[in-house]
């Protein structure tokens, strides 16, 4: 059973990890918030607790995984342990158990109560076209089976009880509000705000049970979940805030722009609508968002779900594959494969898995085993020295990859690129030129 339970649990492991700052200052939720979360990031900083944010009384927490260092902390393993625990959980998930008195719904806000802009939801970018709940786990039910799901959409602030929702084609949530409109029914969901980040992690999973379960093998111990106040949604229980609503059947609106994963503001969209009937939070509660377009929104929605299935495929193909990773750096179109190579044509063969892996995956890098693929000067290291373009780049025309790669049709159709950047055998006989690292406190302290 691991030691974390809640947002704040994972706060204050991030404060004794050295991973947290606390921001005293007065800060605006318009831009200033998303800046300071930006420039902290590419500093490879700590995570920020906003404790004054301009006009609320309710502090804001954001780029809490950021980096691998934090996800350990979430995770309470090492940073090497990261892809193993996330692979694990695949074969080891934990069903959630009920509880009838929960944290989430200390305080109940419905009917006139509710007003979205009480509550401190920032404007993250310069071109983001509002407010939008970034951080929210969605809980959506398939009406017919009970099957819950847990995904992330944004929702971009329209009204005091009002938002637009995105929801992708291929998502769950998506085929759960076609069977409700089919029907003329508003289709119930719940977002979550301010959880154990292992339940965030399971939401990136492509899964086809309810990712609870996932959120529950991750941490070690049944996730424990209430039933909402409207309907007969489960939440996490420890949750700082639960919004309750519903999608309302056959209405689209404009929704957006927003930052999106690609680096790009994503276009304006006919997106699905939520009427809000229910707020609920902790008292004195916490509010959790992250920066569109930042490592955290790809660590989540596609680097730490997706790592687990590219190295089962790629191993069924070769068994010499050392380690995986794909970058945030890359949007998580770019998958990197470390190979201990045994021929000349394995490269490209585990490149063509790796493909295969998942639909966002678009260029692949296949490298040796002495190339530190964390390490994005050794990846270029490895492409200029040890590619020779004619031979070892190749391209798979036609492939569905996502429709928000700006190289992708709107359908998602792109072309997808190999790349072996492994060492010709002819040329094995080179050898790296390797310094030893040395403590360097032993020359310069004196």
């Amino acid at each position: 059973m691991g030691n974390i339970k809640d947002l704040r649990d994972f706060l204050s492991a991030l404060k004794k990890a050295g991973q947290l700052a606390d921001i005293e200052r007065e800060v605006d939720p318009v831009h200033e918030i998303g800046s300071v979360i930006a420039t902290l990031e590419k500093e490879r900083g700590p995570a920020a607790l906003f404790h004054r944010v301009k006009g609320h009384s309710v502090p804001v927490a954001g780029g809490l995984l950021s980096d691998y260092a934090k996800i350990a902390v979430a995770l309470e393993c090492g940073q090497s342990d990261v892809t193993d625990k996330m692979e694990a959980v695949l074969d080891h998930p934990i069903v959630p158990r009920e509880v009838k008195n929960a944290a989430c719904q200390e305080v109940i806000l419905t009917g006139d109560e509710i007003d979205l802009g009480n509550i401190p939801i920032p404007i993250h970018a310069p071109g983001d076209g509002g407010a939008f709940i970034t951080a929210g786990v969605t809980v959506g039910r398939d009406t017919e089976t009970g099957m819950q799901n847990l995904s992330f959409q944004r929702m971009h602030i329209k009204g005091p009880r009002k938002m637009g929702i995105m929801i992708n084609e291929w998502r769950h949530l998506r085929d759960f509000l076609k069977k409700a409109e089919k029907k003329g029914q508003a289709l119930p969901i719940a977002v979550a705000i301010g959880v154990d980040p292992v339940v965030m992690m399971a939401a990136g999973f492509r899964y086809d049970g309810d990712e609870a379960e996932i959120a529950g093998g991750l941490r070690g111990t049944a996730l424990e979940r209430v039933k909402c106040i409207t309907s007969d949604i489960m939440v996490p229980a420890w949750s700082e805030y639960i919004i309750e609503g519903e999608i309302l059947p056959g209405v689209r609106e404009e929704e957006g722009p927003l930052a999106e994963f690609t680096g790009h503001y994503g276009l304006l969209w006919k997106s699905p609508v939520v009427e809000v009937k229910a707020v609920t939070h902790r008292r004195d509660p916490i509010w959790q968002t992250l920066n569109g377009g930042s490592f955290e929104h790809i660590n989540l929605g596609n680097v730490l779900p997706r790592e687990p299935l590219l190295r089962r495929h790629t191993r069924y193909v070769s068994k010499n594959v050392k380690a995986v990773h794909i970058p945030p750096y890359g949007s998580g179109f770019l998958a990197l494969v470390q190979l201990e190579k045994s021929n000349e044509g394995e490269p490209k063969n585990v490149a063509l898995a790796a493909m295969t892996a998942y639909v966002n995956i678009k260029n692949v890098i296949v490298v040796d085993s002495d190339v530190d693929i964390y390490n994005p000067a050794e990846v270029l290291w490895a492409v200029n020295n040890r590619v020779n373009p004619r031979e070892d780049v190749f391209v798979i025309p036609n492939s569905q990859g996502h429709e928000l790669d700006p190289c992708s049709d709107e359908t998602g159709v792109q072309n997808k690129m190999g790349i072996d950047a492994t060492l010709p055998a002819n040329r094995k006989t080179l050898k790296r030129a390797v310094y030893p690292s040395v403590d360097l406190l032993r020359y310069l302290s004196e």
